[in-house]
């Protein structure tokens, strides 16, 4: 009687502990992040390119003094306040030919992000809200 009470939970415990279950569970959630990576990579807010300013394209570069429109990419030639930003990139609506281009030479990513955003939200849209071109460069990441 022992005995066969011994063996009968030997077999629930084989039925408790299936690896093959544990194995499959694994993998659907290596999948599942996988999944979620790819998603995160995939459909970037702005978009980040090595692309060099054309003549009439906007410069805005960042430095460790302050951010400001350039005309070599250098150098700031005419500094920018906040909403002298926003006001120079909605002037540009109305020439869709106009790319901006922003120089990281120093100062805060948070900012040089954040204008990018702002830019490519303002920039990229078309009538219908989606994304019809690549308004928006990035330099010195």
């Amino acid at each position: 009687m022992a005995r066969r009470r011994f063996l009968q939970r030997l077999e629930e415990e084989a039925e408790e502990h299936d690896i093959s279950k544990e194995l499959f569970l694994g993998i659907m959630m290596l999948m599942l992040c996988l999944g979620i990576m790819i998603l995160n990579v995939a459909s970037p807010v702005w978009r980040v390119h090595q692309h060099d300013p054309e003549e009439g394209d906007v410069v805005v570069v960042y430095t460790s003094s302050g951010f400001g429109l350039s005309l070599d990419g250098i150098v700031v030639d005419k500094p920018l306040t906040e909403w002298g930003f926003r006001r120079t990139v909605n002037a540009l609506i109305a020439e869709p030919e106009t790319d901006v281009h922003l120089i990281l030479k120093g100062g805060s990513h948070e900012l040089v992000v954040r204008h990018a955003a702002y830019t490519d939200s303002m920039l990229s849209s078309g009538p219908a809200g989606a994304k019809v071109r690549t308004a928006v460069y990035v330099h010195g990441w």
